[in-house]
């Protein structure tokens, strides 16, 4: 597969290398022939926005500028954030509302996802909780802001 949007069923964004991602949804698995950076970027274009604005309204919104989750596509709160840098090569980008639970296993954090998989990611717990607590604030910002525009 050569392109692909973020939709409600994706849980996960993960480098496999410099030219393919493997993207985990709820019941599906794709090798696409894009870097993750670019799956975000496309995604945004694709739901009427560009990545760097969304990086810059989620900056303000959270008053951050390092490792900021995104909202991909505002009326299903898809909001997808950073492992690392969002410019490394392997950054992943995970869903927080499709996180279960989690726990460290040496040096890495092994997430179960709700439908029950398990992967692991080189993201520290303090840093997992500290980006899984920031997406959750960016989703209650936006819905605070929906609910004040009615």
């Amino acid at each position: 597969m050569n392109e692909y949007e973020i939709n409600e069923q994706t849980m996960a964004i993960i480098p496999v290398n410099y030219y393919q991602t493997l993207v985990k949804e709820v019941e599906n698995e794709y090798l696409i022939n894009q870097r993750a950076y670019e799956i975000m970027e496309n995604s945004c274009e694709y739901y009427g926005s560009s990545y760097k604005g969304r990086l810059s309204a989620a900056k303000k919104m959270l008053n951050s500028s390092y490792k900021i989750p995104i909202v991909i596509e505002e009326s299903e709160n898809i909001i997808f954030f950073p492992t690392k840098s969002s410019l490394l090569e392997d950054c992943c980008w995970i869903n927080h509302n499709y996180i279960k639970k989690y726990y460290k296993v040496e040096n890495k954090i092994r997430i179960v996802f709700t439908n029950g998989e398990e992967r692991e990611f080189d993201i520290s717990k303090l840093s997992l909780e500290n980006q899984i607590y920031r997406s959750s604030m960016l989703e209650l910002i936006s819905r605070k802001r929906k609910i004040n525009q009615k």
